[in-house]
């Protein structure tokens, strides 16, 4: 697959090496040292993005939301890359059905308005969420706890231990698209 789909700073295998700390996470015994072998020099081969130089590889700049559900209460989360630099927005509704979150206009004053933004697979400020977004991306998460979600707007206390989550497929702050063997089920946000 192309590289040319990876941002300036993770466009050579040296970069690659020295990035993705989170490939270290099963140490230094015989399976985390194949497991790490193996993600460094597979990182590009399922990677797209809209920079790609190569027709069949440039997909849109930012995923869409076929359908997404959160629990009553609290916020969908969006990751915005505005010109001020990057943020997180909150988005108040209880379903979205075949939305592109970069141009919603919400109304809600304690809401932010998105301008350039997409559905984070980290849903910090509901109880649980199930999304789907194309191209095929699937998120969920849930806390055991109804008092472990973090309130929007309030610094967020240490989660780990405290919620499921898992994902198939992955888009990130890069613009990139991590598809096929991105996956992850764990008892913390990654």
């Amino acid at each position: 697959m192309p590289r040319s789909a990876m941002p300036e700073h993770l466009n050579d295998q040296e970069e690659i090496e020295n990035a993705f700390p989170d490939d270290s996470q099963y140490g230094d015994s015989f399976f985390g040292r194949i497991y790490r072998w193996y993600n460094k020099k597979t990182k590009t081969w399922f990677a797209f993005s809209y920079r790609c130089t190569e027709w069949w590889a440039r997909w849109r700049k930012y995923p869409k939301v076929l359908f997404a559900i959160k629990s009553k209460g609290g916020y969908f989360r969006v990751e915005t890359d505005n010109p001020r630099g990057p943020n997180d927005c909150a988005y108040d509704a209880r379903y979205l059905f075949n939305e592109n979150l970069w141009h919603v206009d919400n109304s809600d004053p304690h809401v932010d308005v998105i301008s350039e933004g997409y559905f984070s697979r980290i849903q910090y400020w509901c109880r649980w969420h199930f999304a789907i977004q194309w191209p095929l991306m699937v998120s969920f998460h849930w806390y055991k706890s109804p008092t472990d979600v973090p309130k929007y707007g309030e610094p967020r206390p240490d989660l780990d231990g405290k919620l499921w989550f898992t994902y198939w497929n992955h888009f990130d702050a890069d613009l990139v698209y991590w598809m096929i063997t991105s996956a992850y089920l764990g008892r913390n946000w990654k």
